[in-house]
């Protein structure tokens, strides 16, 4: 009977084991199928399509394609992006300290760091950069401008530039230097005992520049409580993800699972080192553009009852991405996993199909417990302990983005006045001033509620535009044209904020575009009464 089954057994496993072999050379064949397909379509185009074919180009489009039905995450990286790519990660590059847009058809600086060469050679915010190197930049998109700032540390870059408000040319030569983005952009206390840091992106150092700070805190008198802001924090490193968790958690915590198709992509991250402190109580700021790193660490001190976080749900973006090299320079960003926080959950918001995202609803996803048993759901992003309602933009608002009305007014303002107050006393005062600049800019913007009245009118030959409704049309176009009229002062506070926002940052540049709206925002307030009572701290992660 035992021989029967051993045989039985080994039948088993030689079927198992044909079965595998089958599907794997099953596989295999379809993949060198369609690459022979492929190379034969791309032969029979170069050979007989009726121009020349720009090869580079077309390959580009063919990859993008096919890459771009998987999801946005996997991506190839070309050798002028390689640079920009590894800025991305590191928060570092060679160059001269700036950022800049397309506005206008015109390449316009939009930042200036401080400290580096662009802020040293008197660059500021609201130039337009006419050529680099004697070559006039009309023509050139964002990136080609890039590469072209770009270089070796120590050498030199020469560049044309015009100030518009001020019918002012001059020429500027710059050398190029490793230019590190701060990722603590502010760090303060807001309150008795309260100590508040923002972090940008995880780059290297993160966790240690935050513990600076704390330090620092401590130094300076009793310290009660964190505010840790990931807004807007679109993540970075996994290693600082660990690490910044590992300041207010145990050695060898779990922190994040990988897991995907191949074998060596599945992984445990745990803390590495003793935590700063186990028990000073922590609010982390969210949002819906916090993500990957971010959510990590707001996850992890959430499934641990470590913190509580107050804000939006954040975005879910829980894929994670691993660079291949590729040949002549270039790069491929590949998704290999997802990632899994240590109550089991997933924070990726949405699977994708055909490159295209497909939202889960609430009631398909799994539920989780925490550490103390509060309830959890998988996927969907991270959702706060304290929600704070984000009220929609203002169409107008958008509109005055859209249209660089708001920095260009900042540019205006900034070449007007030689000093404003410090951030976070700094008060706009003069708002007639900006509605007489932007209707003399020629300000236009259409409402959502016209459109859909447009397409009414339009659809007039349906039966559902007549003689009867026309009067009701007219009413209806005469209150949005009412509503319109009086949108920038009906909005005047949410504008004014962006203004003084912006205005800052000309003066005192991130730090002080980081501090100028702190203590005004519902959050942070929320963040410091929550702090001041402790009581409802602990009842929140007991799930009282």
């Amino acid at each position: 009977m035992k021989y029967k089954f051993g045989i039985g057994l080994m039948v088993l496993g030689l079927a198992m084991l044909f079965f595998s072999f089958s599907k794997q050379m099953s596989g295999y064949f379809e993949l060198t199928k369609n690459l022979e397909i492929f190379s034969n379509v791309y032969k029979e185009v170069n050979a007989n399509y009726v121009e020349d074919l720009d090869h580079s180009h077309l390959m580009k489009i063919g990859i993008d394609a096919m890459l771009g039905s998987l999801d946005p995450y996997t991506v190839f990286i070309s050798e002028n992006q390689v640079e920009r790519s590894r800025y991305m990660a590191e928060g570092r590059y060679d160059g001269v300290g700036m950022e800049i847009e397309e506005m206008d058809e015109k390449i316009v600086v939009t930042f200036v760091y401080s400290g580096f060469g662009a802020h040293d050679a008197g660059i500021m915010a609201g130039d337009i950069i006419e050529k680099i190197e004697g070559r006039s930049l009309f023509g050139f998109d964002k990136e080609d401008v890039m590469v072209f700032m770009r270089g070796a540390s120590g050498t030199k870059l020469n560049m044309d530039i015009y100030r518009p408000l001020e019918e002012k040319k001059f020429q500027v030569e710059v050398e190029r230097q490793d230019v590190s983005v701060p990722n603590v952009p502010y760090a303060g206390m807001v309150d008795d005992g309260i100590g508040y840091v923002a972090l940008s992106v995880f780059t290297p150092r993160s966790a240690a520049n935050i513990l600076s700070k704390i330090q620092e805190f401590q130094r300076e008198g009793e310290l009660n409580g964190i505010i840790l802001d990931l807004r807007d924090n679109g993540g970075g490193l996994l290693s600082e993800a660990i690490n910044v968790s590992n300041l207010f958690l145990p050695e060898n915590t779990l922190v994040v699972s990988t897991k995907g198709k191949v074998e060596e992509w599945n992984r445990n991250f745990n803390t590495r080192g003793s935590a700063f402190d186990t028990d000073l109580p922590v609010v982390v700021l969210i949002n819906e553009k916090s993500a990957s790193a971010s959510e990590i660490v707001s996850g992890v001190l959430q499934d641990y009852d470590r913190g509580v976080l107050i804000g939006q749900r954040t975005y879910g973006k829980g894929l994670v991405q691993n660079v291949r090299p590729l040949s002549y320079n270039t790069q491929m960003r590949v998704t290999t996993s997802e990632y899994f926080i240590p109550s089991g959950r997933g924070i990726q918001n949405v699977k994708y199909e055909d490159g295209q995202p497909v939202s889960i609803p609430d009631s398909l996803r799994a539920v989780f417990q925490t550490k103390n048993g509060r309830t959890v759901l998988d996927g969907g992003g991270v959702a706060p302990d304290i929600e704070i309602e984000e009220l929609p933009v203002p169409e107008v608002i958008t509109a005055l983005e859209d249209q660089h009305l708001i920095f260009k007014y900042a540019s205006l303002f900034r070449s007007l006045n030689d000093s404003i107050a410090p951030p976070g006393e700094f008060n706009f005062d003069d708002y007639d001033h900006f509605t007489d600049f932007v209707k003399n800019s020629g300000f236009e913007f259409e409402l959502e509620a016209e459109k859909i009245l447009e397409d009414l009118v339009q659809s007039s030959e349906t039966g559902l535009y007549s003689n009867e409704v026309e009067p009701q049309i007219k009413r209806i176009k005469k209150s949005i044209e009412q509503k319109k009229a009086t949108a920038l002062k009906d909005h005047q506070h949410a504008i004014v904020r962006l203004l003084e926002e912006e205005i800052v940052s000309r003066y005192y540049y991130q730090e002080g575009k980081t501090k100028q709206n702190l203590l005004r925002g519902t959050e942070v307030q929320e963040a410091i009464q929550l702090l001041n009572n402790p009581d409802r701290y602990h009842n929140i992660l007991a799930g009282k």
